[in-house]
C-alpha cells in the first residue's frame, strides 16, 4: 500500500508538531517518489457581505493578511526545509479546517493525509479535534504523526 502513494498531503498550522509531521511526509514522499501537497488553512471570518462595518471590514483585511503571510512562510519552508522540490506544491486555503483538507484531498487525488496527532493548542490527550474528526471525514488514508515524548 506504501509503495502506491503517489501524493501526500501534509496540512500544517505552524506549530513545532505540524513541521515534525511536515518532515516525516517529507521523509514518507521521498522514499515512495510521490508527490507532497502542503497545505495551511486560514480560519474564515464569519461576515454577513451585505453588511459590512468597519469591524467587518478589518477582519476581512486580517483574513488577507494572513493568507498573505501563510503563502510567504509556505514558499520559505519549501525552500529551506524541503529542497525547493518540483514535486512539493503548496496552498493556503480560507476555510474550516476538517473540510478544507477533505475537500483538498479529494479534488488533487490524494492518497494519504499525514498530520501531526495534535497542533497548536499541543493538548495533551491522544488526538487534536481536527485530527480525530479528519479520520472520520477524509476521503483516503489518514496517518497520525506522534511526536515522541521527550
Amino acid at each position: 500500500m506504501i509503495q502506491n502513494l503517489k501524493n501526500i498531503l501534509a496540512p500544517i498550522d505552524f506549530s513545532h508538531y505540524s513541521m515534525d509531521a511536515l518532515r516525516g511526509a517529507w521523509e514518507l514522499a521521498r522514499d515512495v517518489n510521490a508527490d507532497l501537497h502542503v497545505l495551511h488553512a486560514v480560519v474564515p471570518v464569519n461576515t454577513v457581505l451585505s453588511h459590512i462595518t468597519g469591524e467587518q471590514t478589518r477582519e476581512v483585511a486580517r483574513e488577507a493578511a494572513m493568507v498573505e503571510q501563510a503563502e510567504q512562510e509556505l514558499e520559505r519552508i519549501k525552500r529551506d526545509e524541503l529542497d525547493n522540490s518540483r514535486k512539493v506544491t503548496t496552498a493556503v486555503i480560507v476555510g474550516h479546517p476538517v473540510a478544507t483538507i477533505a475537500a483538498y484531498a479529494a479534488k488533487n487525488q490524494i492518497d494519504m493525509v499525514l498530520l501531526a496527532s495534535y497542533g497548536r493548542t499541543g493538548a495533551e490527550h491522544l488526538l487534536g479535534s481536527v485530527a480525530e474528526r479528519l479520520v472520520r471525514h477524509a476521503p483516503c488514508s489518514v496517518l497520525i504523526f506522534r511526536r515522541p515524548s521527550r
